[in-house]
């Protein structure tokens, strides 16, 4: 069986979870999605931040560590962030990348509005009412 490199990231579902190994003195740059969330299983990381776009300036969060069993603050990252994560011990350590599910699109609206128009429809009404909407003749 080959082995998995731990810097390349698969493909990911949605609300899927990757785990990333890095050994001593290893570092990755992780373009984290909005609403993700990053865990440490095993070790401490080191994680430093690039610089976002806030209007007229650019802001760049201050480095964290974060050590075994510790994740970055809920709510954090309402746009796409670029994360440098980075080993900051001389033994294995492990994150936990957890993708948030995507947001319904326009298509996928429209369509539960239409489903749930039509499923109100009463057929033994005289009026031939779609819920509170009244049909078309």
């Amino acid at each position: 069986m080959p082995q998995r490199n731990p810097t390349t990231i698969p493909p990911t579902t949605p609300s899927a979870a990757v785990t990333l190994g890095l050994t001593p003195g290893q570092s990755l740059w992780l373009c984290l999605p909005p609403g993700s969330a990053l865990h440490t299983t095993q070790g401490e990381v080191s994680l430093r931040f690039a610089p976002r776009d806030c209007e007229l300036a650019l802001h760049t969060l201050p480095q964290m560590r974060l050590g075994a069993g510790e994740h970055l603050p809920e709510g954090w990252n309402t746009k796409a962030a670029w994360v440098q994560v980075g080993n900051a011990l001389h033994c294995r350590s492990e994150i936990l990348v957890i993708e948030a599910p995507p947001r319904p699109g326009l298509w996928h609206q429209v369509r539960h509005l239409l489903r749930s128009a039509f499923a109100g429809r009463d057929k033994t009404a005289k009026n031939r009412a779609f819920g509170k909407v009244p049909a078309m003749r």
